[in-house]
């Protein structure tokens, strides 16, 4: 239980952070600080990306996985909501207007691919695991992926982070919102990067034995 409660506190601090922040800086150093205090938990996943990701590295159970991603999708879904308390407005998760679909697509495949593969190198590695850097490198990998594409995509990397706001919004009576709109593209685009990401952390491991 311990771990699913991590998973839900880390995803909706992450996605709170974001929303109130909406700072580049702000959210690497505050996933940093999140992945410090979940790393020994759970992992430190708080993205449903990763956590299929960590599958396939053979971290986790299939059943593990599905409990950590409904963890993880109702702390974004709880953030959505505290962050309209707050500010008395909803969180919209979209590209911005002048980015094509295919912009939008190949952004969030590659700096999701840097994030998951980041993850598992730093996080699962046998020369490197037990490190005190992972949550430093993790947070920077998010900041530069932010300033990288996020006022292309939003760089949200993080399938928790479209489905929470976009079920919120649903709820809140705000019907086909823009985050339910781009949720889908999101949802695959990310899954499809953090697995290949998964496969080919693989291979590295497999050409280094």
């Amino acid at each position: 239980m311990k771990k699913y409660s991590i998973e839900f506190l880390g995803t909706f601090f992450l996605l709170l952070i974001s929303a109130l922040a909406d700072n580049p800086i702000a959210i690497g150093v505050g996933l940093a600080v999140l992945c410090y205090i979940g790393g020994h938990i759970s992992g430190a996943h708080y993205n449903p990306a990763v956590s299929i990701a960590m599958v396939i590295r053979g971290e986790i159970n299939k059943v593990e996985c599905g409990k950590f991603i409904l963890s993880q999708v109702l702390g974004a879904v709880v953030a959505s909501f505290v962050y309209f308390l707050i500010t008395n407005d909803v969180f919209e998760i979209q590209p911005s207007s002048n980015t094509s679909l295919s912009q939008f697509l190949i952004a969030e495949f590659i700096f999701t691919f840097l994030l998951v593969i980041t993850i598992l190198f730093v996080g699962t590695h046998p020369k490197l695991k037990g490190n005190q850097f992972y949550g430093a490198v993790i947070g920077l990998s998010v900041m530069t992926s932010q300033y990288s594409i996020g006022e292309i995509s939003s760089s949200v990397l993080n399938p928790a982070i479209s489905i929470g706001p976009a079920l919120f919004n649903l709820l809140n009576g705000e019907g086909s919102n823009m985050s339910l709109l781009f949720s889908p593209y999101y949802i695959s685009i990310t899954i499809i990067s953090g697995v290949f990401a998964a496969y080919m952390f693989k291979l590295y491991l497999k050409e280094n034995n």
